[in-house]
């Protein structure tokens, strides 16, 4: 093939992908071949919310998993061999939407995309975004998310028991990075910067076996902003900086707890 004819080629391809086309399967052949197992899933699922609710709050990082399958966790969207979802106790109030959940760790919400996709053939709507429409879920995206919840062996449910926003910057003019912790006995530079207060976020984790409904376990964890706060990358969005910190650290908290307490768990990056 000519060169150039190779890159006109290539051009012509290139759209198809960027926009999600899906080769040989429409939307409606999609949810028509997951519907069944995936309705029966997201049914068991369904009758774990009491339960879910009900228990205490977990006081010791245990879990058992005996019988069955390790759990895979998938942190950034991977899907080789997941078979765990991680849900918020407010995902399950309706699981077409995703509930009012401030700084959502980014791999939640699976089970809620699936009962939207077969529901709506829409994202689901999600109430901290209410400005938000929830956009067409192309059927490659639908036959992606439809495969992990009919893979679906656990679900790992995040129960928000204390939870502090953090607050707005206030400009200042006496900040140093003995102030941020960091220890230099006053050393540090000084000049214009921003104070906040720190968000925090106390919770703990319940796992389930979603085939038998058995509660396995639970776990907790607690996440901080850090004490110094780099918003330099931000430009002038010091308070989209403060909240991006808490959000990573979040994350990175739930992650951190999840490995120590299922220390055999692979997880799917």
């Amino acid at each position: 093939m000519p060169l150039r004819t190779a890159r006109f080629f290539l051009f012509l391809l290139a759209p198809a992908f960027a926009t999600g086309c899906f080769f040989g399967k429409d939307l409606k052949e999609v949810l028509a071949e997951h519907r069944a197992p995936v309705e029966a899933k997201l049914a068991n699922v369904k009758a774990l919310k009491e339960q879910a609710r009900a228990l205490p709050v977990v006081s010791s990082d245990v879990v058992h998993i005996a019988g069955g399958p390790a759990p895979v966790v998938s942190w950034s969207g991977g899907t080789f061999g997941v078979n765990a979802a991680i849900a918020y106790l407010e995902d399950l109030d309706n699981l077409t939407e995703l509930g009012n959940v401030p700084y959502r760790v980014p791999a939640t919400g699976t089970i809620n995309r699936c009962a939207s996709a077969l529901a709506t053939h829409r994202e689901p709507y999600d109430a901290a975004h209410p400005q938000s429409a929830p956009p067409t879920i192309s059927s490659y995206r639908a036959d992606e998310v439809l495969d992990l919840c009919q893979a679906l062996r656990y679900l790992l449910v995040v129960r928000s028991l204390a939870f502090v926003e953090p607050s707005d910057p206030r400009a200042s003019t006496a900040c140093s990075l003995y102030d941020a912790g960091a220890g230099d006995g006053g050393a540090g530079d000084t000049g214009t910067c921003h104070r906040f207060d720190g968000g925090y976020l106390k919770a703990d984790v319940l796992v389930f076996d979603v085939e038998s409904g058995s509660h396995l376990g639970g776990f907790g964890f607690v996440a901080e902003s850090s004490a110094m706060v780099d918003v330099t990358d931000d430009g002038a969005n010091v308070k989209g900086g403060i909240a991006g910190n808490f959000h990573r650290n979040i994350e990175e908290a739930l992650k951190a707890a999840a490995r120590k307490a299922l220390p055999g768990l692979p997880t799917e990056d």
